[in-house]
C-alpha cells in the first residue's frame, strides 16, 4: 500500500513509501525516514489525523492508526532542549542533564 509522508523542509518534499500496515511499526517507518533523508530516528515524530505520535507509540504497526492506501502522515523534528517558557518541566530537565554531565 502506498503511504505519503510529508517532510518539514523548504522544498515541501513528499516521500512515498509502499508498506504493509500489518507488519510496519511506527519504528520501521522512522528508519524508513531515516534511510531516505538522514534525520535521526530520535529526532522523528509521526503525525497522523493531527495526532503526534511520541516515542511511546514506536512498537505499534501502522494498522493500529487505520492507515489506508495513500494516507498523509508527516514527520516533524523533536528538537532537543527546552520549551523556552521557562515551564518547571523543561527546567528540571535542563537541571538535570546540566549536572549529569558535568
Amino acid at each position: 500500500m502506498k503511504v505519503n509522508c510529508h517532510l518539514p523542509n523548504n522544498e515541501n518534499q513528499t516521500v512515498e513509501f509502499d508498506l504493509n500496515p500489518e507488519k510496519t511499526s511506527i519504528h520501521d517507518l522512522k528508519s524508513l525516514i531515516f534511510d531516505k533523508t538522514g534525520t535521526p530516528i530520535h529526532n522523528q515524530i509521526i503525525e497522523m489525523d493531527k495526532k503526534k505520535l511520541t516515542t511511546k507509540y514506536d512498537k505499534k504497526k501502522l494498522s493500529n492508526f487505520k492507515v489506508s492506501e495513500n494516507s498523509d502522515i508527516r514527520m516533524m523534528y523533536d528538537l532537543e532542549g527546552g520549551c523556552g517558557g521557562g515551564c518547571d518541566i523543561c527546567y528540571k530537565k535542563a537541571f538535570f542533564l546540566f549536572f549529569f554531565f558535568f
